[in-house]
């Protein structure tokens, strides 16, 4: 069982108006804001790795080519493409547009050494997982759930260990299709998501006692809060204080069971508003329409590699999260730093909860 790592976060509003530091949107005509894979597009555009067509057209529906995974993979994983060892496929003569990047990926064993390539051939979800497995390396179980990809067939540990690093969620009946072909809108998705895999601690530490500014919409009050790590009726949480009046705010339950989590421990029923399983990566994590204590909820990491000010400090490789809801017009993004915790939440335009200080206990 996948631990999930549980974080709550109320949706609020507050008094300090901040813009948001957000990520350009790529402005493709024919790639809608509300595309669910928007992120993972945005992200290949910004790094060089993926190029529209003329006429500003990305054209998210039309197959991605070999050829064309052969250049995004050479540029996303810095290949050479000089010197590059003839790979001696009968189609791709050295002056064929694509021969460096092509012989680039078979140098490295990411391509398998054939007669052929076929350059201009789709790429099949099936074949999709065992190049990007190739490609990063990935590790995790090889165990797969697909109704149709059985032990014998070709890529069975690849699409095992992709969707269970969450690159991969399938298809609602349990299938994976292996040997559909992949869209150029699919293939940025699976890559990008590669590229951004990680498994941070995204929890506050322990060791520390956290001080932050908060504005309450239940009662229209600013608050600053120290957050203590403390015990209470059994539970690990964090002892959360009302530094103003010197009085508890909450407390909120630190771990339950094989779970990671937060959430209000004096709470007659456990509620958990935020809730993601790790590896962690760019892209929908989770969706409106899914089963669960988060139904009704999509949840998007927008960003790993993000930049945040919180308390006077500049942090960088932040973990950038946006939180829509069907019940609600607003929007919640989160700001999370490897091993510190939250440093920031904004609703909509506004500063929710802001660190301010850390200090050991």
């Amino acid at each position: 069982m996948k631990k999930m790592l549980k974080i709550v976060c109320a949706l609020l509003l507050a008094v300090w108006l901040i813009p948001i530091e957000s990520v350009h949107a790529a402005s493709f005509k024919d790639v809608s804001k509300d595309n669910i894979l928007i992120t993972e597009i945005d992200y290949l555009v910004e790094k060089g790795i993926i190029n529209g067509y003329p006429n500003n057209l990305f054209k998210p529906d039309t197959y991605v080519t070999r050829a064309q995974v052969a250049v995004m993979l050479t540029r996303a994983l810095g290949l050479q493409t000089t010197n590059v060892k003839d790979p001696k496929y009968q189609d791709v003569p050295s002056t064929h547009p694509y021969y460096k990047e092509i012989a680039a990926m078979q140098n490295a064993g990411i391509f398998d050494a054939a007669q052929k390539f076929n350059p201009n051939a789709t790429l099949s979800r099936g074949d999709m997982a065992i190049v990007l497995q190739r490609a990063f390396k990935i590790k995790g179980s090889e165990t797969s759930y697909f109704t149709d990809v059985s032990e014998k067939a070709r890529g069975y540990k690849e699409i095992s260990i992709i969707y269970s690093n969450n690159i991969t969620r399938g298809y609602d009946d349990g299938s994976f299709k292996p040997n559909v072909p992949l869209t150029r809108a699919h293939f940025s998705a699976f890559l990008a998501r590669a590229l951004t895999l990680s498994n941070p601690n995204l929890l506050k530490d322990t060791a520390y006692d956290y001080t932050y500014a908060h504005y309450s919409l239940e009662d229209k009050k600013q608050y600053t809060l120290k957050y203590q790590y403390s015990h209470h009726e059994g539970n690990d949480v964090w002892a959360v204080t009302d530094l103003n009046s010197n009085k508890i705010f909450n407390d909120e339950l630190l771990f339950s069971g094989e779970f990671y989590g937060q959430a209000n421990g004096r709470s007659s029923h456990m509620h958990y508003d935020f809730a993601f399983s790790l590896p962690l990566r760019i892209g929908v994590i989770a969706h409106e329409n899914d089963d669960g204590v988060i139904s009704g909820i999509r949840i998007t990491v927008k960003a790993t590699d993000g930049t945040v000010q919180a308390g006077g400090v500049n942090y960088n490789n932040v973990i950038v999260l946006e939180e829509k809801s069907i019940y609600s017009d607003g929007v919640s993004t989160y700001y999370f730093v490897e091993g510190i915790g939250l440093v920031k939440e904004l609703y909509n335009d506004v500063v929710v909860y802001e660190l301010l200080d850390r200090t050991a206990n």
